[in-house]
């Protein structure tokens, strides 16, 4: 119920938090808010002190809508030095170690110390 409470908006994204957890990663700040050129955008997840950012997609997200407006907003936050990964939820079920690694690589890349 935390994870819940904390801001967690699929199932995909419960299982992340967990996954943080059991990988000894810091706590993500979630469904964190920022303004872009064509509105209001919220982040998965968010670890502001690295400028670091998870989204976590599912299956919506191969929509070509979808697609473009996801491509576009990295970009954006991409342009304002923020780094991202995107994890497939089926990439996160099937193979966590892998996902998990990129996020924690990605972290101590921008300083965690974890």
């Amino acid at each position: 119920m935390r994870d819940v409470s904390a801001g967690a908006q699929s199932v995909g994204e419960l299982d992340f938090a967990r996954l943080c957890r059991e990988y000894g990663l810091p706590e993500p700040d979630r469904q964190t808010r920022r303004r872009g050129p064509d509105g209001v955008w919220y982040l998965d997840n968010e670890w502001t002190p690295y400028n670091a950012v998870v989204e976590i997609e599912g299956l919506h997200h191969l929509e070509a809508a979808q697609a473009l407006a996801d491509a576009s907003r990295q970009n954006e936050l991409t342009i304002d030095r923020s780094r991202v990964l995107r994890i497939p939820v089926i990439g996160l079920r099937l193979s966590p170690d892998h996902y998990m690694s990129q996020v924690a690589r990605l972290l101590r890349s921008a300083g965690w110390r974890g």
